[in-house]
C-alpha cells in the first residue's frame, strides 16, 4: 500500500502562521474568490485552437478523441501546480495540453484492450475509425505529450526545467504502462491481495496524476521539496479517484453517468477493489457467489447485479469509500505545509470533491 509521505521538520517551517480564507468553497474547477486565473477557460480555448472543427486525417481522429473534453483533470493539475509555486500559466500550458494527450491516448488503447465500444457516451475511437487507425492515433498522442512539453521552451521556460520535466514524464509514463500491464494479470484472480491491487492502482492512475503535479511544479519554478509535495498530492489523489471510480458501477446513478459500459470489469473477469474486499471479508457462501458471478456468469449485466448485492452486504462498499477518504486526507496532508495561495486552496478543496470517472 502507498504510504503517506513524511514531511521534514525543515519543510514544515515554511507553513505560514495564518491561513487565508476563501469566501466560498470552489467547485471542481471553480477558483475561490477572487478568481485569479480561470484555468478551465484557458484550457478550453487552447484545445479548441489546436484542433479546429475542420481538422482532417490524423488530426480528425485526435479531435474526436479529445473534444468535447472531459473534466481535464490532468491538464488542470499541471496548471494549478505551476501556479501554486508562483509560476506563469503560459509557461505550463503546452505541457498541460500534452498531459491530456497521453491520457486520451491511453484511453483509446484501453477501449481496444477491454473491447469497450463506448466512451464518454458515444462510440469509442476504435468503433468510429477502426482499430488500426485508433492504435496509430493513440500511439501518436503519446509522442504529442513530449512534443507539447518541448514547446514550453518557446514560452521562456529554461532548458534545465524542461529536461527535468521530461524525465518526470518518462518515469510517470513508464509507471502508468506498468500499472496497466499488471492489471491484465489480475483478471480472474480473486485471491489477489488488496495491497497488490493498490500498488497497481498507484501506477495505473496515481502515477499520471503525480506526474501532472510534478511537471507543473517544475515548469513553474518550484523547489525540490514543493515538487515532491505536489507529486505526493497527485499520487494520493489518483488513488482516491481510482478507488471511487471502482465504486461507480455499484451505484445506479453513477453507473448511468459513466459514459462507458458499467459492466466492463465484470465482463472482462477483472476484480476491482470493492470485489476484492467483498471476497476477502465475505463468508464462504458469499465468496462462492462472488467467484461464480465474476468468473462463470455469462451475462455481464446479471453478473454486475449479483455483485452489487454482494459488495453491499459484505460491507465492502462502505470500506472502499472509507479507504478513498483516507487517501484524500493523505493528499491534503502532503501539501498542508506549502505557502497558502488561491491555488493551493483549490487543490485542497479539490481533494474533498466527489470525482467523476478517471476515464474522463
Amino acid at each position: 500500500m502507498t504510504e503517506t509521505p513524511q514531511v521534514s521538520p525543515t519543510a514544515r517551517k515554511r507553513r505560514p502562521t495564518q491561513r487565508s480564507c476563501a469566501s466560498g468553497a470552489p467547485t471542481l474547477f471553480g477558483p475561490p474568490d477572487p478568481p485569479i486565473v480561470d484555468v478551465p477557460a484557458v484550457l478550453a480555448a487552447e484545445f479548441a485552437r489546436r484542433w479546429p472543427r475542420n481538422a482532417d486525417g490524423l488530426d480528425a481522429v485526435y479531435r474526436y478523441a479529445l473534444l468535447p473534453t472531459g473534466k481535464l483533470l490532468r491538464p488542470a493539475l499541471v496548471l494549478y501546480a505551476a501556479l501554486a509555486v508562483g509560476g506563469e500559466v503560459e509557461h505550463a500550458l503546452p505541457a498541460a495540453v500534452g498531459m491530456e494527450c497521453v491520457h486520451t491516448g491511453s484511453l483509446v488503447h484501453d477501449d481496444i484492450i477491454d473491447a469497450d465500444e463506448e466512451r464518454r457516451g458515444r462510440p469509442a475511437v476504435h468503433v468510429a475509425f477502426g482499430p488500426e487507425r485508433a492504435i496509430i492515433a493513440g500511439s501518436s498522442l503519446y509522442f504529442a505529450w513530449f512534443g507539447a512539453l518541448a514547446e514550453c521552451a518557446r514560452h521562456g521556460v529554461p532548458g534545465e526545467r524542461i529536461a527535468r520535466a521530461m524525465a518526470a514524464q518518462a518515469e510517470g509514463g513508464t509507471a502508468m504502462c506498468q500499472g496497466v500491464f499488471d492489471e491484465l494479470g489480475f483478471a480472474g484472480d480473486l485471491d489477489c491481495p488488496v495491497e497488490d491491487y493498490l500498488a497497481m492502482a498507484a501506477r495505473k492512475t496515481g502515477a499520471l496524476l503525480a506526474t501532472s503535479c510534478r511537471v507543473g511544479a517544475i515548469l513553474g519554478g518550484g523547489d525540490d521539496a514543493a515538487v515532491e509535495a505536489l507529486g505526493s498530492f497527485g499520487r494520493h489523489l489518483g488513488l482516491a479517484f481510482q478507488i471511487r471510480d471502482d465504486l461507480l458501477p455499484y451505484d445506479d446513478a453513477s453507473a448511468a453517468a459513466m459514459g462507458k459500459p458499467a459492466d466492463s470489469d465484470v465482463s472482462n473477469h477483472r476484480p476491482t477493489l470493492p470485489v476484492l474486499l467483498a471476497h476477502e471479508r465475505g463468508s464462504a457462501e458469499q465468496r462462492a457467489e462472488i467467484r461464480d458471478a465474476l468468473l462463470h456468469e455469462s451475462n455481464p449485466a446479471i453478473a454486475l447485479a449479483r455483485m452489487r448485492v454482494l459488495v453491499e452486504t459484505t460491507g465492502a462498499h462502505a470500506e472502499t469509500r472509507a479507504l478513498a477518504d483516507r487517501y484524500e486526507q493523505s493528499a491534503r496532508d502532503a501539501i498542508g505545509w506549502l505557502p497558502v495561495n488561491p491555488y493551493t486552496d483549490i487543490l485542497g478543496h479539490w481533494s474533498r470533491t466527489e470525482p467523476t470517472p478517471t476515464g474522463t
